[in-house]
């Protein structure tokens, strides 16, 4: 009890710095929660909401391992597809692409190994599905692909694309069916429902920060969002596709994550069979800049948000919204921190720092 009281003071007086309005946190081993709470504001313009355990946040990048790869290892099971598959097979044009891009396979998108950009504000160029892929057919590559490790939006965009034309339905409803409707929770999901805006946590105001990096070429851009963003997506790639989108786009509780996250752990629901988990705990980057499972980043990576207190073999991710989640299979054990940092604008804080000052304490549990 004593350490659950630092775990929520620990958040508290970052709450008081000014580093983000509120939380929702959650610490479990194997199906036992051992910690659960919320601290601060959901939404603290234009009105004020205390943010609760039942707070849905925008979970931005998690989307990635919890929706994108975790829907691709499915496909591979039913044999829709496989890892190694160029990525050519699904995009039309892809193959004539150059600087060897023609050889991105799917395994290079899933572990960021693929050499496309970190990211690029795809909507100031294309302004539809086939002219995005185009456009991300002649980008200049960050490296070569397989030569190192190059965090990527971008990839994972197309691998949403590729999901959506294999599995024969939007990345949304593929999603809501095979996952979240077999883990029986509907606080899970994209788009979620005008009625439940009260629930979210709100996040900027407008898409300042992502303006800024767009730089001069947003110039003229009339597609701004200036008004709060507050349950719609905060990213706006994944705005301009309609808000369902491989690299972005999911909403959910602490609770849901939790409950998405228990399928790595072990088989429960069907959602993660014993035959795919091995694709999400090992390491398909060695000797690279860092260390990259299907979906989630290695806690051996140097400087991962894990913190020392976690195995080196945890997998995990973060969000930009101020999100994270671990998963620890040695320990049995799950921690989830749920923010939204850019709420009511973006500040420049190291968010890593508060992951580790919170796993650190969390693992005392």
């Amino acid at each position: 009890m004593a350490i659950a009281s630092r775990m929520k003071e620990l958040l508290a007086s970052h709450v008081a710095a000014g580093d983000f309005p509120g939380a929702s946190y959650l610490v479990a081993e194997e199906d036992r929660v051992l910690a659960e709470g919320a601290i601060g504001d959901a939404v603290s313009t234009p009105e004020r909401i205390p943010a609760t355990p039942a707070t849905l946040y925008d979970l931005a990048s998690l989307t990635k391992p919890l929706s994108t790869a975790l829907l691709v290892a499915q496909l591979q099971s039913e044999g829709r597809l496989r890892f190694d598959d160029p990525l050519a097979r699904f995009l039309p044009g892809w193959g004539e692409a150059p600087d060897m891009r023609a050889e991105i396979s799917l395994l290079d998108l899933l572990t960021h190994r693929s050499g496309l950009p970190p990211w690029k504000p795809l909507y100031l160029y294309a302004s539809d599905r086939p002219a995005r892929i185009d456009w991300l057919r002649r980008v200049p590559l960050a490296c070569l692909p397989g030569s190192g490790v190059a965090y990527s939006d971008l990839g994972y965009i197309l691998l949403g694309f590729v999901l959506e034309r294999m599995g024969g339905a939007p990345l949304d409803r593929l999603f809501g069916d095979r996952v979240a409707r077999r883990l029986g929770t509907a606080d899970v999901l994209y788009l979620p429902p005008v009625a439940t805006r009260r629930r979210i946590a709100a996040t900027e105001t407008g898409n300042a920060r992502e303006r800024t990096l767009a730089g001069p070429d947003a110039e003229g851009y009339n597609g701004w969002r200036t008004q709060m963003i507050w349950g719609e997506v905060h990213d706006a790639n994944a705005y301009t596709l309609g808000g369902v989108s491989g690299n972005a786009g999911l909403f959910g509780t602490a609770r849901a994550v939790f409950a998405v996250a228990r399928e790595f752990l072990g088989e429960r629901k069907g959602v993660v069979s014993d035959s795919q988990r091995e694709f999400f705990r090992r390491s398909y980057t060695g000797g690279l800049s860092e260390e990259r499972s299907v979906g989630f980043q290695l806690a051996s990576t140097r400087g991962s948000s894990a913190g020392g207190a976690l195995s080196p073999g945890s997998i995990g991710h973060t969000g930009f919204t101020g999100t994270s989640l671990w998963i620890d299979a040695e320990s049995r054990r799950i921690y989830i921190l749920l923010t939204n940092r850019v709420h009511p604008r973006f500040r420049e804080i190291d968010m890593n720092a508060v992951r580790r000052e919170f796993h650190q304490v969390a693992a005392s549990l």
